[in-house]
């Protein structure tokens, strides 16, 4: 009868044990289904499953980067697992190592009734087992989808054995754990996703509304690192096959310096992650960025030396065509998961909309540019058309086209010289240009057209020549390059003035840079020059118009004395003072054949001074010598530029001349006799 009683006031204590039992596990799960607070589901699993198997230590360790982390415990036990995690940092989930890493490789639980005992213990598990006084215990794998995530630790200061059922509920608060660690996962990576696709989505808006690429690269690089939890991020952008950081995270900043210091930009054509990247137009994942072939060597120093491990580089495309990278690093030894880099393959895409973007928008603005150029540059040629069309004063159109043609080509110095016979002399000029142009006068006053000169070039080939640098331009005078360094200016484009197919001068533009002009700007200036050459050409025929005109009034009123004046001196007088007035001279001389002397002498001296005067009279001209003596001997015009020059030996002057003061013409006669000898 006894028997019998106890027997049944063991079932009922089972039956109890069993409702406890189940009402705890109905609490953990109703905890599971509605907490958020995994941490707190945790606390209450080790905490109920060591009340229930009545074991007065309990933890939850997980399994995370190859190495057990403590997640939850009792009270008494926070001090053991300090340090047996400090003894033991690495896990290594094989049978045979350890009675965790067996138990995680197994996926079955580990059951010891001493673990000072056990063959599975390692050596420090041992030590701080005698040190704790800790014997019996249960290691219960928590498995999601059969891999394991980590273990639930009962232990006892008792050598026990726990039971099948005792096993079995541990089991089962283990399965507790591992669902409310699997449900925390999946709503990390649900936040995580939402996150990421916000970030997007903002990212896409600022993309849509913001002009500012370098603001849209920059947050794509940083928001795309945050969200991988990568340690740093850049974006480099090939230019000229070269990659060039764009955007970064402050922490690559000392990283990329270094780089540059060391001149390490990679090449499309390297074979390394970046030219595989660009070659194969996939991404590359590197689980450790010190140690692969695939970063250079001096590279590899570099990510060693601040902290960069795993590695990702994801193409940045544009119709099919890669033009640049996103690169991300861990800072640890990692492989980026394919999630993390269908991610970054997502901001890799939104930076490659906003490059394409920016390129369409700078497209259109260069073209809105280019037309506001062309509407310019045709308004200045309208106005100096018309200012040419109604202006006499050639000095005055000269001037406008001279400051036209600089301002267009944002040049600061223009001049134009103009061709008088074979010799170019300084005309108008900008201001900029004033002090350079009133220089190669002083130094330069008669520019030879001539061969071997670049202005006889510019002449004879009636085409616009440019120099990058025209003081390091050994075609040019070494006058003209010492003025140019002197002065500061490099670049400069020259253009022929030509009028009826006949050179008149040149237009010349220079910029204080080393500057090639281009196609466009050369076509601009050589309108310019057109129009220059067509007010150069109208002041010429005005001219002769003008001087035909007055050379007939003259004639005329000449021919009409000379019908009515029979005193020889004051016609030759008249004729004199003609002469001087119809070609602007300075004097004018006529002279007679002396058959006594053998030569010509002076007969009539128009506005020479008293001394000149006195010292003509004793000069006798031999036939064929000077301009007067050829022009007696050969029965013909004949002219001179300077008619002083190798005269005065060949003429007989009284024994000690003086020294003469002879008149300088205001205006060559080359203008009005260029075939003339």
């Amino acid at each position: 009868m006894n028997d019998q009683s106890k027997t049944n006031e063991q079932l009922l204590e089972e039956l109890a044990r069993e409702r406890e039992r189940s009402l705890a596990l109905a609490e953990v799960s109703k905890r599971v289904a509605g907490a958020h607070d995994t941490d707190q589901i945790l606390d209450l699993i080790v905490n109920e499953a060591a009340r229930l198997v009545g074991a007065p230590w309990a933890f939850v360790a997980l399994v995370e980067e190859g190495k057990s982390t403590p997640r939850a415990s009792t009270e008494n036990a926070a001090d053991y697992l300090a340090e047996i995690v400090e003894a033991q940092p690495t896990l290594n989930i094989e049978t045979g190592t350890s009675a965790m890493g067996h138990m995680l490789a197994t996926r079955t639980p580990h059951v010891y009734e001493d673990t000072q005992e056990d063959e599975l213990a390692t050596a420090a598990g041992r030590d701080l087992a005698k040190k704790y006084g800790l014997h019996g215990g249960v290691l219960v794998p928590l498995l999601a989808n059969d891999m394991p995530l980590g273990a639930l630790a009962i232990m006892d200061k008792r050598i026990r054995r726990f039971t099948d059922d005792e096993v079995t509920l541990l089991t089962a608060f283990a399965d507790q754990a591992s669902l409310a660690l699997e449900k925390a996962r999946l709503l990390n990576e649900a936040e995580k996703e939402r996150e990421r696709s916000d970030a997007l989505y903002r990212v896409s808006n600022q993309l849509a509304s913001v002009h500012d690429t370098d603001e849209v690269l920059d947050r794509i690089v940083n928001e795309a690192a945050r969200l991988v939890g990568a340690k740093a991020g850049f974006i480099r952008l090939w230019e000229g096959g070269i990659g060039v950081p764009t955007a970064a995270t402050t922490s690559a900043a000392d990283y990329l310096a270094e780089i540059k210091a060391l001149n390490l930009a990679p090449t499309m054509e390297d074979k390394t992650g970046a030219g595989r990247v660009m070659a194969t137009m996939k991404p590359l994942v590197l689980e450790d960025a010190t140690t692969s072939d695939w970063v250079i060597p001096q590279a590899r120093m570099l990510c060693e030396k601040h902290g960069l491990y795993g590695m990702a580089l994801i193409p940045l495309m544009v119709n099919g065509r890669p033009i640049g990278l996103l690169s991300v690093f861990d800072g640890s030894q990692s492989i980026f998961t394919d999630g993390e880099v269908s991610l970054l393959s997502a901001f890799a895409d939104q930076a490659s909309l906003a490059l394409e973007k920016a390129r369409l928008l700078n497209e259109a603005e260069s073209e809105k540019e280019r037309a506001e150029t062309e509407r310019e540059r045709a308004d200045s040629l309208y106005r100096i058309s018309n200012l040419l069309a109604g202006a006499h004063d050639t000095d005055e159109v000269l001037d406008l086209i001279v400051n036209e043609a600089a301002r267009l080509v944002a040049t600061p110095a223009a001049v134009i010289r103009l061709l008088e016979g074979d010799v170019l002399v300084m005309g108008p000029a900008t201001e900029a240009a004033a002090a350079y142009a009133a220089e190669s006068a002083r130094l330069m006053p008669g520019l030879q057209a001539g061969e071997g000169s670049a202005a006889g070039r510019l002449l004879d080939g009636k085409k616009p020549t440019t120099s990058p640098d025209g003081t390091q331009d050994k075609g040019l005078f070494p006058e003209t390059r010492a003025l140019l360094q002197k002065h500061g200016f490099h670049g400069s484009v020259a253009i022929p003035l030509v009028a009826n197919d006949r050179p008149v001068g040149t237009l010349t533009l220079i910029d204080t840079q080393i500057r090639r002009f281009t196609d466009d700007e050369v076509s601009l200036l050589t309108a310019f020059a057109d129009q220059a050459s067509l007010a150069l050409e109208k002041a010429r025929l005005l001219n002769e118009a003008e001087a035909r005109e007055r050379q007939a009034t003259q004639l005329y009123e000449v021919t009409t004395q000379l019908a009515s004046n029979h005193d020889l001196d004051s016609v030759l007088d008249l004729i004199a003072a003609s002469a001087v007035e119809l070609l602007e001279c300075e004097a004018a001389m006529v002279t007679r054949y002396d058959d006594q002397k053998e030569g010509l002498v002076p007969t009539t001296l128009y506005k020479f001074d008293d001394e000149l005067a006195e010292l003509m009279q004793s000069v006798v001209i031999a036939p064929g010598v000077g301009t007067a003596g050829k022009a007696f001997q050969e029965r013909r015009a004949v002219w001179s530029r300077d008619l002083s020059l190798g005269l005065t030996d060949r003429l007989d002057l009284p024994p000690e001349p003086r020294e003469s003061k002879r008149p300088c013409p205001r205006r060559s006669l080359s203008a009005m006799n260029p075939t003339g000898p």
